[in-house]
């Protein structure tokens, strides 16, 4: 056999080509391990190459921004936050909080009674921010998920602990 040789722009189309999925057919997959960000920024812009990725909040004023979803081809993208610190300010928004929505629900452990509660955001509701202002919204311990589940529409789970006796909605419109 003779050897071949194909040009750059045929090698760089084929690899265009290229399909981008993976399917592992019931594979198991070990090692695996989430990014996990420490944050003590003010402010966090996040990207859709930052999907999968766990945000852990060690600062008690702190800002996160959604990619915008509103060209729906952001579809999948997800994220994770944990507080570590006490919140003052801290905060989940989107980036266009005139047209995109939180939905879901965040399920409430009231620690000093010991009682739960869920917090539901429907679209109706148009709440496009989730906020940890004090122990009333979240303490340390709490994790929040956010997928965008298609153009304009963030899809919330997570679990989230209060107390202070005057538990309120982590969920706002701005």
């Amino acid at each position: 056999m003779g050897s071949k040789r194909i040009g750059l722009a045929r090698m760089e189309a084929l690899l265009e080509n290229l399909k981008r999925e993976l399917s592992l057919g019931g594979s198991v997959i070990l090692g695996h391990k989430a990014k996990v960000n420490t944050v003590t920024d003010a402010t966090v812009a996040l990207t859709e190459s930052d999907s999968g990725s766990v945000y852990v909040m060690s600062t008690a004023a702190i800002t996160f921004t959604l990619p915008d979803s509103g060209g729906g081809d952001i579809n999948g993208v997800t994220y994770e936050f944990v507080m570590k610190t006490q919140g003052a300010t801290q905060k989940i928004v989107c980036t266009d909080t005139g047209n995109e929505k939180i939905q879901g629900a965040l399920v409430a452990s009231d620690t000093d009674a010991d009682t739960s509660a869920t917090w539901s955001a429907e679209l109706g509701d148009s709440f496009s921010s989730i906020n940890f202002a004090s122990v009333a919204q979240g303490e340390p311990g709490s994790r929040v998920k956010l997928t965008c589940i298609g153009a304009d529409r963030w899809q919330v789970e997570g679990i989230i602990l209060q107390s202070g006796g005057s538990e309120v909605t982590p969920f706002a419109t701005t």
